[in-house]
């Protein structure tokens, strides 16, 4: 039968030795990598050209001071609440469907084309001084005058309008309900 065995003897490597390894590791490394290596290299002496290195060494160098001068000028901007609704609003994006998002962004933007249009043949009729014509003008209010309840009941028989009215007003009451909602009272931490 064997011995048992009573006392295990450890190395323990001399200061010299860790040393020793520690350089053979990086050398090996340098060997197994040496074209990344020259590359990070050349990054490095480019940024140090450019003057990067000096700025990011001061700023280093100055961080308590520069975090001081960022936070002031954060709560003067009153920034957390703008942070805060961008991304509510990124969230609300995200749930929408694009096809729709899309489709409701197209109907805007030529609606606002037709208000830029109307704005723009006012805008040319004062600077020309003659009266609007005739042609191309129903259902345009681009005299400047309000429609009338007559005139504003004539609008309706367009399916445009109609369909716009009632893209509108399902979204004020979809609105409507949300604002009507109760919401928990928040406890205050």
């Amino acid at each position: 039968m064997a011995r048992p065995i009573k006392q295990i003897e450890r190395h323990i490597p001399t200061e010299a030795e860790l040393q020793a390894q520690s350089l053979g590791l990086l050398i090996k490394a340098l060997t197994d990598n040496t074209e990344s290596i020259l590359k990070m290299l050349e990054i490095v002496k480019e940024l140090d050209r450019a003057g990067v290195l000096d700025i990011a060494d001061a700023a280093l160098k100055n961080r308590i001071p520069i975090s001081a001068i960022g936070i002031d000028m954060i709560e003067g901007m009153n920034l957390p609440p703008l942070i805060k609704n961008a991304f509510t609003l990124i969230q609300v994006l995200g749930k929408l469907d694009p096809k729709e998002l899309e489709k409701l962004i197209k109907a805007l933007g030529a609606g606002l084309d037709h208000l830029g249009d109307l704005h723009s043949d006012s805008s040319q009729k004062l600077y020309e001084n003659d009266k609007p014509s005739k042609v191309g003008k129903k259902n345009s209010h681009a005299d400047d005058h309000p429609p009338g309840m007559i005139g504003l009941l004539g609008m309706m028989r367009d399916p445009d309008v109609r369909s716009s009215l009632s893209v509108g007003l399902q979204f004020l009451k979809a609105m409507g309900g949300e604002l009507s909602k109760k919401e928990p009272p928040q406890s205050s931490q």
